[in-house]
């Protein structure tokens, strides 16, 4: 590892818990503003809350980088919390040197047998699912992704 990586990872360690802490009102204030309720179930209930975001999302119109850049962040908290309560899971700083995602925050340690190791950038499944033209599909995205992760058929 250089030292420009040993840097970055420990200021994303040293972050973990502010991005963490803005994630939680974060998500609850997103899938608020696109009008399901209660918002707060998010938390405890993604994977059901996924065609109601679906729906609502699936024909946003982008603006400009900064719709861009907040909708991507916002969808980023919520696939990422689809996926570690689905799987039961948590976000983490991935520190696995040479790693597709090191020094990123990702959501794994899936309590499955075999498969602790696996792990997923949610922002950059968010960032594909805001560059789909609409109308996006969330269910479909979340799925191939679920597919190549476990290598379901």
């Amino acid at each position: 590892m250089t030292s420009e990586e040993l840097l970055l990872l420990q200021k994303r360690q040293r972050d973990f818990s502010d991005f963490y802490e803005e994630l939680i009102p974060a998500l609850v204030d997103f899938v608020g503003r696109l009008g399901i309720q209660p918002a707060h179930e998010v938390l405890k209930h993604a994977a059901q809350f996924e065609p109601y975001v679906s729906q609502a999302t699936a024909d946003f119109v982008i603006e400009g980088e900064d719709d861009r850049t907040w909708l991507v962040a916002r969808m980023g908290y919520f696939i990422g919390e689809y996926f570690a309560q689905k799987y039961s899971g948590c976000w983490y700083v991935n520190d696995i040197p040479n790693s597709r995602y090191f020094a990123r925050f990702v959501v794994g340690k899936f309590d499955i047998p075999s498969q602790r190791a696996l792990m997923l950038d949610p922002f950059e499944v968010a960032a594909a699912y805001v560059a789909e033209p609409a109308p996006r599909a969330l269910g479909k995205l979340l799925a191939e992704v679920e597919r190549e992760l476990f290598k379901l058929r």
